[in-house]
Formats: C-alpha cells, sequence, structure tokens
C-alpha cells in the first residue's frame, strides 16, 4: 500500500506546502489600522489626582453566591472611578442559582484597571515635562546668580 508516511521525502515536501501556504495566505495588519479615533490622553496627573485608591475586602458572606475572592485586594471603588473615567467602568451580569430550578441575575460593576496603565504613562510624562522645565529654571537662576555675584 502507498502511503506518504512511508516516504520521508514526500512527507517534507506536504508540510512545506501547508506551512508556505499558511504564510503566502496570512494577513498582517498594524495597530494603527486596527484602531480608530486615536487621541493623546489630556490632563493624566489632574484627572490621577481626582483618584482614591483604596484597600477593601470583598463581602463574601453576604454575597457568596458571587463566587467573590476573600482577602484585602488594591483598587478602586466602580462609582467613584466611574465619575473620572466613565470608559473604565463595565457592568457585568452574573447568573446565580437561587433555588431548585430557579437562577437570578445581579449586575455588578468592575473596574478595567489595566487600562488605566496608559493614563499612568502619560502622567509620569507629564511630570517628566515638568521637572526637566524646572531644573532648567533652577540652572537659569543659578547662572544669573553667579553673574550677579561676580
Amino acid at each position: 500500500m502507498y502511503t506518504i508516511y512511508t516516504h520521508p521525502k514526500k512527507m517534507c515536501l506536504l508540510f512545506a506546502g501547508l506551512i508556505f501556504s499558511g504564510i503566502a495566505f496570512s494577513q498582517t495588519v498594524t495597530d494603527n489600522e486596527l484602531k480608530k479615533n486615536i487621541t493623546p490622553i489630556n490632563e493624566p496627573l489632574q484627572k490621577l489626582a481626582q483618584l482614591n485608591p483604596k484597600t477593601f475586602e470583598y463581602n463574601t458572606e453576604k454575597y457568596r453566591h458571587l463566587k467573590l475572592t476573600g482577602g484585602v485586594k488594591y483598587g478602586f471603588i466602580a462609582e467613584e472611578l466611574e465619575q473620572i473615567f466613565p470608559d473604565l467602568v463595565q457592568r457585568r451580569n452574573i447568573s446565580y442559582m437561587f433555588g431548585k430550578n430557579t437562577y437570578r441575575d445581579t449586575q455588578i460593576k468592575s473596574v478595567d484597571e489595566a487600562s488605566l496603565i496608559p493614563v499612568l504613562v502619560a502622567a509620569i510624562q507629564q511630570q517628566q515635562q515638568q521637572i526637566e522645565k524646572l531644573t532648567e529654571e533652577v540652572e537659569t537662576l543659578k547662572n544669573k546668580q553667579k553673574s550677579a555675584s561676580r
């Protein structure tokens, strides 16, 4: 019986053909092509200054059916964060068994903390610009003081 498995050369050609066809028909899309309405983050320091980071624990006894994790957490209160960054708060529906064959839905708010990272980077960049400007001003004042004392 003739099979491809008994001929290593033909098997290699088949694999090479599969790999080549995957490369030839694949598409590369840049990040700029995928995204639209790209704008810089305005006033990141002012927005971050309004945030109130907290430590908290979920009320796992009262809301046992939501299967929340225990222990101390670091984060934000969704309603507070929503006032400053409304796009970073999502509503999730959680369905849970309430009776023998009865289910209930609960809606909770959750915070997309990972999306705060670009805001933090923008704030650091803004602070760095302020530091560089202040450093230049200090150097200018030092040079003026040296010139005046001569």
